[in-house]
């Protein structure tokens, strides 16, 4: 079915962070089917005011967009879904695409499989379909990117008596890159209450995606394994001190049976804890530990020790951050390899921050890596 006021509206209240909220007012405004001050836009425009007649002042916050739902609906919920292809997504799925899916993407597209949009059709509504079998995607071109977009029906219950159920949109993105050959499903975390109510939700949010892909492209879908990727990524980033990615956090699985986990935390230098500290005391000090045979020694149980926590005990995830001046820019990335227990990877991205374009980069980054990794093991 076509979403509702209903089911944005509380999309909107239960789902939306403020930020993002603040986005979509700002493209309204932009847009001209809002305002603030009556000179400054059309007569068609909503303009918000006191009822006292006092000024008002613009808060871009979630009364305001409920607000402006109420009268002006189609173009809400049209900027809703225009932004849902850009908004930073939580999580995300890479995989390698056998086959050809630009001639297949097309082909599906003309026959009406698949939906187009542009930025010329103005206002449209995606189709919501509670299963992902049943669901029609819609289509966006961004830059060589093709986007599909499955927008779900979702529902939960709050643990009260009465008014407990909850109706809302999930939109997870399947983005096609032509120059990587790569599939990456993007999507967001869900409330509890709509997460719990299924076993393994997002594990078959991902596998039911996947098998809706293959049959809808006549694709087969494989699983990228991250693990030695990003492990040839470490290693790279020990040759150097001027690199744009940094290890920020890691879990060990010693053979011992123990477990640690290491953090650098909002350390500017994002040095990790012990290995980190050990690796400094060992190059700072060159000449402590060549001083005698006892001081070589000693060198050769250090290195030891970060041997087996870096390359010998196991890494079931690992954490980069991609570097910038300003702290709150920068971007982390949690690779959850073999996501419980599946073929397949998760990233988890940390913070707001991290739009398309830079979930993109990250995506092109790995894929780089991959290709000299692959290179090198043949």
């Amino acid at each position: 079915m076509v979403v509702t006021e209903e089911i944005i509206r509380t999309t909107i209240s239960e789902v939306y962070p403020n930020y993002l909220i603040k986005i979509i007012l700002k493209e309204l405004e932009s847009q001209g089917v809002m305002g603030y001050k009556e000179d400054l836009f059309g007569e068609d425009a909503y303009i918000f005011a006191n009822e006292d007649g006092s000024p008002y002042h613009a808060r871009y916050d979630k009364s305001e967009l409920l607000e402006l739902l109420d009268h002006k609906m189609n173009e809400v919920i049209s900027v809703i879904q225009k932004q849902e292809y850009f908004s930073p997504y939580s999580y995300s799925a890479l995989f390698e695409v056998t086959g050809d899916w630009e001639d297949s993407l097309q082909k599906a597209i003309e026959d009406g499989i698949i939906q187009q949009t542009t930025d010329e059709e103005g206002i449209h509504h995606d189709i919501i379909n509670k299963n992902i079998s049943h669901s029609k995607p819609t289509h966006k071109r961004i830059g060589n990117l093709d986007v599909l977009k499955f927008s779900l029906h979702l529902v939960g219950y709050l643990p009260q008596e009465k008014d407990n159920r909850r109706d809302i949109v999930y939109p997870i993105l399947c983005v096609f890159n032509k120059n990587t050959n790569m599939l990456e499903i993007r999507f967001e975390k869900v409330k509890g209450y709509i997460s719990n109510l299924v076993d393994g939700f997002y594990i078959k949010k991902i596998n039911q995606i996947k098998e809706k892909i293959e049959s809808l492209l006549d694709i087969e879908l494989l699983a990228i394994n991250l693990s030695p990727i990003i492990k040839f990524i470490k290693e790279k980033l020990n040759e150097s001190e001027e690199n744009e990615v940094a290890v920020s956090a890691q879990a060990h699985e010693f053979h011992t049976g123990s477990k640690a986990i290491l953090d650098s935390g909002n350390n500017d230098n994002m040095i990790l804890p012990l290995i980190g500290n050990l690796k400094d005391i060992l190059k700072n000090h060159d000449k402590l530990f060549n001083a005698n045979t006892e001081g070589k020694q000693i060198r050769e149980l250090l290195e030891e020790i970060i041997l087996e926590a870096e390359y010998l005990s196991d890494h079931p995830w690992i954490t980069l951050a991609w570097k910038n001046d300003v702290k709150s820019k920068v971007v982390k990335v949690k690779f959850l390899f073999n996501y419980q227990g599946q073929d397949f990877s998760v990233l988890q991205y940390y913070g707001n921050n991290a739009d398309m374009e830079k979930m993109t980069y990250v995506t092109q980054f790995i894929f780089d890596n991959k290709q000299k990794f692959d290179n090198q093991t043949r």
